[in-house]
């Protein structure tokens, strides 16, 4: 099943994002909440909305095939086999995707903001700046909300660091050594519909 983003279900109504999430708070569109809180609706979920209330639902076989688009992942860690890994796994997945790696907080930064990537997957203890400070930067940005944003760290098992992750909204924390099923599941649901 493919899912799509408030954003890109809102182009597809006509609609803004908050109106896309008020169907789905009061019921009348169903959606899921990833652990982070973002909302993604399913394709299918959309048409039958789409049919129920009477607006124009284009053929869904052909609109699929319309906005195929490929995803965007940046990985970020200072360790390069992580990112390597990371690679590996999205090069032998289904997924749709362009991938990019950074080595650090300011080139992931400068990145982000130049190619927009979809998902951010980012380790937390990298010299300055470290995760957590990415993390509050991309926050002041509000043309980033919709970057999902996936935790890998060694210090999983660190209370004060599983609070202060999810204190800052991400969509998933993962513990190192990353293992390919959970990395590939968390990304099937954080990826723009068409990638995944």
């Amino acid at each position: 099943m493919t899912y799509l983003t408030t954003g890109e279900a809102a182009r597809i109504l006509g609609v803004g994002v908050n109106t896309v999430k008020r169907w789905i708070g009061c019921g009348a569109l169903r959606g899921l909440c990833t652990p982070g809180g973002h909302w993604r609706i399913a394709n299918d979920d959309l048409y039958s909305f789409m049919r129920e209330k009477g607006m124009n639902a284009p053929d869904q076989e052909a609109g699929d095939k319309a906005r195929v688009k490929r995803g965007r992942v940046l990985a970020v860690d200072d360790d390069p086999a992580i990112c390597l890994l990371c690679q590996a796994i999205l090069d032998n997945s289904e997924f749709n995707v362009d991938f990019q790696c950074a080595h650090d907080g300011y080139t992931a930064l400068m990145r982000i903001g130049s190619w927009q990537p979809d998902v951010l997957i980012l380790d937390i203890h990298m010299p300055k700046p470290n995760g957590l400070e990415v993390i509050q930067s991309i926050r002041e940005e509000r043309s980033l909300d919709g970057m999902a944003i996936v935790v890998v760290t060694a210090a999983y098992d660190d209370v004060k660091v599983k609070h202060a992750v999810r204190a800052a909204g991400v969509a998933a924390l993962l513990p190192k050594p990353i293992s390919a099923s959970r990395l590939l599941d968390v990304l099937g649901a954080c990826l723009p519909w068409s990638a995944a």
